[in-house]
């Protein structure tokens, strides 16, 4: 279940989101779709309400039993402490001076007892997919890497190389350096890594970038393969810079870690872009 509440919604948006979720009242909706289907309306919603707010609600296996997305309120700005979502609200002086946001009473409360869990000590899985295409019914996944990060700090890494019944077009063998005979000869059956995969991400926050493309693969992938696809928190670092970067020529994770002076260039490999990913999501973080 998901609740999308929204000002100054233009009449397009609407009309799109009309397509998945009831309009209950004037900028209310409601309604019942997947994780990827949602990370795409959120998309869409960023990227289309211009100066209105946008708030979206979901359900989550969590200790709150819910999570939810904030866009263009400069008044609230959600806080992850641990795994407990809190909004920290901002009077009208502190959030025109950008200084300290303060907090609610009761976020206050819940702050308290999790002093110790700072936000840079969230645990959280980085994940990033390379395919053969856009399309995930027509294209295939070539690759997938992940890195675990615990307290800050990476605990492990794991990287696949996947098995297709295609050729890799000439394009994508160029862009990732990625050929057939290295996925004859290293690479693993799609519906075994994803047992592996979703059993390591599953009950976990995953960070993506465009969560929306990896999901739709990884979704339908399952399917394919007749494996439950886990529950897992999605946080895309994509709409994050979109939100918080304004004005660059476009959102490439690549443009955005120049922007911000992360180390690492986007390789096109999926090990790779996780830690350039990790890079510009903690740049983002200080930012």
């Amino acid at each position: 279940m998901i609740v999308v509440s929204m000002t100054k919604c233009p009449p397009k948006l609407r009309g799109d989101l009309s397509k998945w979720l009831l309009e209950i009242n004037t900028g209310v909706y409601v309604g019942k779709v997947s994780a990827r289907v949602r990370e795409a309306l959120w998309q869409r919603i960023c990227e289309n309400i211009s100066d209105g707010q946008a708030t979206m609600v979901f359900s989550a296996q969590n200790e709150q039993h819910m999570d939810f997305y904030v866009h263009n309120n400069k008044s609230l700005m959600p806080v992850d402490f641990d795994g407990i979502k809190l909004i920290k609200h901002l009077n009208k002086t502190q959030f025109q001076s950008d200084s300290t946001p303060g907090c609610s009473n009761v976020s206050g409360k819940l702050i308290g007892k999790r002093r110790r869990n700072s936000v840079s000590q969230n645990s959280y899985v980085l994940l990033d997919i390379e395919t053969t295409g856009l399309s995930a019914e027509n294209n295939e996944i070539i690759e997938i890497g992940i890195v675990d990060v615990s307290k800050g700090r990476i605990s492990s890494e794991k990287n696949w190389l996947v098995k297709i019944q295609k050729n890799i077009p000439t394009e994508i063998q160029k862009l990732t350096g990625i050929t057939d005979n290295m996925l004859q000869e290293q690479g693993f059956m799609l519906c075994d890594v994803l047992s592996e995969l979703f059993e390591i991400i599953d009950g976990r926050t995953v960070l993506m970038y465009n969560a929306a493309f990896d999901l739709e693969f990884l979704e339908h992938n399952a399917k394919k393969c007749e494996i439950e696809f886990p529950y897992i928190h999605i946080n895309d670092v994509f709409i994050t810079a979109k939100s918080m970067l304004k004005g660059l020529d476009n959102y490439k994770l690549e443009t955005v870690s120049l922007y911000l002076g992360a180390e690492n260039r986007q390789s096109h490999r999926a090990l790779q872009d996780c830690h350039l990913l990790k890079n510009v999501y903690e740049k983002l973080n200080k930012f």
